[in-house]
């Protein structure tokens, strides 16, 4: 690609990549397709403001161009193939956006590349619908306004966002909207359907890196506070095998119980929720199914929405957990065993898939 290629060009380059393209499942092509974009504006440099040689920025954009192409291949792809899709054509529009402005800066047309850029800038928040929560207020208001009478200094409430959150307590697990105020720390709140207080944290994205293990997932997340100039480590250990989508500055919600015990995290922007399922070993079931089945996440979820609510259900837990590992291994080594086993679980698996889907 060269430095002089116009917007035009670089349009067309991508609608004849799109033709050979196919895509994935819908909802999972828009969800790669949301990654890749805002992992792409991340590194597209501010225009320069005038001319110099060897200008970085220039060299910078020239570099993006190829990824750019790539990324809106993509896009009008997933917008062929996986239909219309509000956050798809937002998408788009920003890309062409940062498209122009690279085109331009590339060829040192500085002057149309800063007009291009901050409609890119303006489109790239629309296309990302949480990013306002978290943004400050670019320009500050006059001092006093002769329109509207208002002034700097007269009180003003902060905006409250309404968000959609599933209470975490064991038992209950309803969704309610909520006030919130964007603002860095830990919020407090009340559901209204069981009547039992929980935690929220709110943070952007940064990053996540995810390890994967036999029959679990270890979720690394970066986050940073919200108008505020911190950032977070979270890590826990995932067992359902569930896949929870995310991008680069998505808002995300960690869900916790008033004793600070970590039940849910919840992307706000794309509303994907991920339930988390303690890797603690279900030793007689895993010796029946093998590790990972999908039969352990019910189990699970008796185990920690059950027995752990009576003292009868802790006790069993402990007997459970200091004898079950022998269990284990003495069914292993005895395929009858094993196969009766299994076949006894499978039962026991029916009815709590039944009792959990009448009870959401």
């Amino acid at each position: 690609m060269c430095a002089a290629l116009q917007p035009d060009e670089l349009f067309q380059a991508a609608r004849q990549r799109a033709e050979s393209m196919s895509v994935p499942r819908a909802q999972e092509a828009q969800e790669q397709l949301r990654a890749q974009a805002l992992a792409l504006f991340a590194k597209i440099p501010e225009p320069p403001v005038y001319h110099r040689a060897e200008d970085p920025a220039r060299k910078a954009a020239e570099s993006l161009l190829p990824e750019l192409e790539k990324v809106l291949a993509l896009g009008l792809a997933v917008e062929r193939d996986a239909g219309r899709w509000e956050a798809t054509e937002r998408i788009l529009a920003a890309l062409r956006a940062h498209g122009e402005a690279l085109c331009h800066t590339a060829d040192g047309r500085l002057v149309l590349a800063e007009e291009a850029w901050r409609r890119a800038l303006e489109l790239e928040r629309a296309a990302h619908p949480t990013r306002a929560l978290g943004t400050k207020e670019s320009v500050a208001p006059p001092v006093y306004d002769r329109t509207s009478g208002a002034s700097r200094y007269d009180p003003r409430q902060e905006p409250v966002a309404q968000v959609k959150l599933i209470c975490p307590n064991t038992g209950c697990k309803r969704i309610n909207d909520f006030g919130y105020v964007p603002g860095p720390g830990t919020r407090r709140y009340v559901c209204p359907a069981c009547n039992t207080p929980f935690l929220a944290y709110f943070g952007e994205l940064r990053g996540l890196e995810i390890e994967h293990k036999s029959s679990s997932k270890r979720f690394f997340f970066t986050v940073d506070e919200v108008r505020g100039s911190g950032s977070s480590r979270i890590e826990f250990e995932e067992a359902s095998g569930e896949e929870f989508p995310v991008a680069r500055r998505d808002l995300l919600v960690f869900l916790y119980t008033e004793a600070r015990e970590l039940k849910a995290v919840v992307n706000l922007t794309n509303n994907r929720l991920m339930w988390i399922s303690p890797a603690s070993s279900c030793f007689v079931v895993t010796a029946a199914f093998g590790e990972g089945a999908p039969e352990l996440v019910a189990f699970r979820e008796f185990r920690d929405e059950v027995l752990r609510r009576h003292g009868w259900g802790r006790e069993f837990i402990r007997v459970y957990y200091r004898y079950g590992p022998g269990v284990a291994r003495w069914v292993v080594v005895r395929p009858g065993v094993r196969r009766g086993v299994r076949g006894v679980l499978k039962q026991v698996h029916r009815v709590l898939k039944t009792t959990r889907g009448g009870s959401t």
